[in-house]
């Protein structure tokens, strides 16, 4: 048997690694200062009785098991994630669906049209809740105008944004025609990077323009239509400016989430320890729902 020959070790290139160290440096300080230590202290706050302004008093978790028995936490915590679900359900669709008809239908109009849905996506949180009360005005708003005006008397009775079943579904929708237009001009970007070629073998495989979405297009698309759920999710967790520019979680807790009610803990109530269980809260949620969501990702190949 020919033995086998053991290549020598090469010498560690130290130069590069302490280049490659203090490269990284400038990194690893900033992550530490402003996202690692805020999360440690966020954790130790959610464990203690704190005003900000006294002494603070170790109460473990009971800031945790008084939220869970608090009518508008359980309330805010169903709410984020009915938003988070209706958000994947409806608006991921929704995008995918604008996005292939733009780029289905190919024309002058198709640029002015991708800027004017991500428009809406620029506009600051306070205008777009302006808008927002500016449509659903029960007496002067638009949609009460136009009901005046067409004799909608059924229409005209409805109150968007003061009616408990309505109000979740008025800010919802408000909220569709705001968020979806990065996620139109995203799949866009994504659909145009298909090649030619495959789309005129489907046409020659006699495939129609929905078949070609559905076994084609969609499949092809499917890394990216899984960040936008991933920063959908996420999103509707820490959901806070529309609801509470428009209605401040009201009427009720029909439009509450676990975002206003860390803004009333920390910044209305004082309740510093309570306010920083919440932040945990919303902080494992996003993680469960992102590892989970790059976990599937993983064992279906796209990620390496």
């Amino acid at each position: 048997m020919q033995a086998t020959q053991i290549r020598p070790r090469r010498p560690r290139d130290w130069r590069g690694i302490v280049f490659q160290a203090v490269m990284l440096l400038p990194a690893i300080a900033f992550l530490a200062i402003f996202m690692y230590y805020p999360i440690e202290e966020t954790f130790r706050l959610s464990l203690m009785r704190s005003t900000g302004l006294g002494d603070e008093v170790y109460v473990g978790f009971q800031n945790y098991a008084r939220l869970f028995r608090d009518a508008e936490f359980r309330a805010g915590f169903v709410n984020v994630l009915l938003w988070a679900f209706w958000s994947v359900v409806i608006q991921i669709p929704y995008s995918f669906f604008v996005a292939y008809a733009l780029c289905l239908y190919r024309n002058h109009f198709t640029r002015p049209l991708r800027a004017i849905f991500f428009l809406a996506n620029v506009l600051p949180s306070a205008i777009t809740a302006m808008l927002g009360q500016f449509v659903f005005a029960p007496r002067y708003g638009v949609i009460a105008t136009l009901a005046q005006r067409f004799k909608w008397t059924w229409l005209q009775r409805i109150d968007f944004l003061g009616d408990p079943d309505l109000a979740f579904w008025s800010i919802f929708a408000l909220a569709t025609w705001a968020y979806t237009g990065f996620g139109i001009v995203y799949l866009m970007a994504n659909i145009e990077q298909i090649p030619r070629d495959i789309e005129e073998a489907a046409k020659l495989d006699g495939a129609n323009r929905w078949q070609y979405a559905w076994h084609v297009v969609l499949p092809m698309v499917a890394y990216p239509i899984r960040i936008l759920a991933i920063l959908s999710i996420v999103g509707s967790l820490k959901l806070f400016d529309l609801p509470y520019l428009m209605t401040r979680g009201g009427p009720g807790y029909a439009t509450t989430t676990l975002g206003i009610i860390l803004y009333q803990q920390g910044f209305v109530n004082w309740q510093y320890g309570r306010a920083a269980a919440i932040g945990v809260v919303i902080f494992l949620l996003s993680l469960v729902f992102t590892v989970a969501l790059f976990s599937m990702q993983r064992r279906e190949g796209e990620l390496q």
